[in-house]
């Protein structure tokens, strides 16, 4: 670690901690600094402790906050992940703890490396939040990532636990592999849900350069909002194991050098892993206001690197949203562009049928691929639908999604730019297709929980009102 720390002692933990009472509430070593202001945690917090926007925290191997206790994290406080292999800063919030960490849009929370130079994607862990709402798993489960223990284990029956609040927050160069070799596939992604409750508060939160998934969701009901995921190696949003929650503002923008060798996508969602159909609840995301941005056709000039996974096998990029092994869906008013493989891929007949049936929707989208037929696709082994009767499905007047010959048919100010990026560029440039073809809220899950927009994608005509809240918390 190039940032010389300092571990406060117990002493000097009373004041800067305010919320400690007792020594033994951070498990920690005391190591000789020049920088007062720079703290080292590792070990277990086992209560509440609040730390200081004043500091800059180091994250040092597994930090787990449990035993019911609260971690809170004010505005304004930077705090570094360790990026030693097998001792990469990873933060978990156990059942029955909270994370509160609420940054202000003009002054965010910030996770990063610790590198002073030369960060890049997976330099350590990043932040798992674990709770006690239903998966469809059993409750004895352990999250990916970290060793399997007790700590790790999530889910339950309280659909409204609550974890706590993450708004206004960046999560920088996460997502890196804590254990094991290379190729384990099992990687700590930018920001892990397990089993959280829609108690819990989620919004204003950027995942930027993730060495796998950006957000992932195994199981629960938290309800996200204005989520951004940029530059992430796999996917950008992943559903797994009965999550059953609502969210809705988000974007992902990609970097056409950067892709995954499991084949990356916008949204990549599954029921189970194992491909179990009757595994309960059903995964099912509800999901409005959505832009996912792809590599729209520019070729990655070295598929091999970045390789987080399986060495030696070249990166891809694939689908908008890749929807398979039997999960349910409802997505609306959203925007699919630049993906090559195609804008909306829908893999099994299980998860076919529930679009025929009425069970999933996909509804009131644009939707785009760079190959020609390919912006409603099914995969190989699919026989409930070809692409063009998903086509011809989809777009019908029920549905009414609508089919994109060309990215800038969905009129963004500057969607795919990568030099200089701004939400700005997010925007709507004319209403002309807001006004054709306007958004929907009426019916299925969409009537509550949900901000009705006249609008598809994230972000409203330029100059319209949005609650993105400024462009400061955020960066690119």
């Amino acid at each position: 670690m190039k940032t010389i720390s300092k571990l406060l002692t117990i002493a000097a933990l009373t004041a800067s901690f305010a919320a400690c009472k007792k020594s033994e509430n951070l498990d920690r070593d005391i190591v000789t600094g020049p920088n007062p202001n720079v703290d080292t945690i590792k070990g277990f917090i086992t209560t509440s402790v609040s730390l200081s926007a004043s500091k800059t925290y180091v994250l040092k191997g597994l930090v787990i906050v449990k035993n019911g206790a609260t971690l809170t994290i004010p505005a304004g406080t930077r705090i570094e992940g360790f990026t030693a292999a097998g001792e990469k800063g990873t933060l978990v919030i156990t059942r029955g703890s909270k994370l509160i960490a609420n940054g202000l849009p003009a002054n965010p929370i910030i996770f990063t490396s610790n590198k002073t130079s030369g960060q890049a994607h997976g330099d350590w862990g990043g932040i798992i939040v674990l709770g006690n709402a239903p998966t469809n798993k059993p409750t004895t489960t352990a999250i990916e990532g970290i060793p399997n223990t007790s700590d790790a284990q999530y889910g339950g029956n309280v659909i409204g636990d609550n974890s706590g609040s993450i708004t206004y927050t960046r999560i920088e160069y996460a997502g890196g592999v804590f254990q094991g070799a290379l190729g384990s596939n099992n990687e700590v992604n930018g920001l892990t849900f397990g089993g959280v409750g829609n108690g819990t508060t989620v919004h204003h939160v950027q995942v930027s350069y993730s060495g796998d998934d950006s957000f992932e969701f195994f199981g629960g009901t938290v309800s996200p909002s204005y989520l951004i995921s940029y530059r992430a190696i796999d996917d950008d949003f992943d559903f797994d194991f009965g999550f059953q929650g609502k969210l809705q503002f988000l974007v992902a923008l990609r970097d056409p050098e950067i892709n995954d060798q499991s084949k990356s996508n916008g949204i990549e969602c599954d029921n189970d892993n194992t491909g179990v159909a009757t595994n309960t609840p059903r995964t099912h995301p509800v999901i409005s206001n959505l832009t996912i941005l792809g590599n729209n056709g520019v070729a990655d000039s070295n598929p091999l690197i970045p390789v987080t996974s399986t060495t030696g096998t070249p990166g891809a990029f694939q689908a908008g949203a890749h929807f398979r092994r039997n999960t349910g869906l409802e997505v609306r008013n959203s925007i699919f562009l630049g993906y090559p493989a195609a804008g909306l891929l829908i893999d099994g007949n299980v998860t076919a049928d529930s679009l025929t049936n009425g069970t999933s929707q996909f509804r009131y989208n644009f939707v785009h691929s760079n190959t020609a037929g390919s912006a409603f696709a099914v995969a190989s082994g699919t026989t409930s639908y070809t692409n063009a009767t998903l086509k011809a499905f989809l777009t019908n007047a029920t549905n009414l999604n609508v089919e994109l010959a060309n990215a800038g048919d969905a009129s963004l100010v500057n969607p795919f730019n990568l030099s200089s990026p701004v939400l700005g560029q997010f925007f709507i440039s004319s209403t002309t297709a807001v006004t054709a073809t306007g958004a929907n809220f009426t019916g299925g899950s969409f009537t509550t929980g949900f901000t009705s927009v006249a609008y598809r994608g994230a972000f409203p005509p330029t100059g319209g009102t949005n609650g993105w809240g400024g462009t400061t918390w955020s960066s690119f």
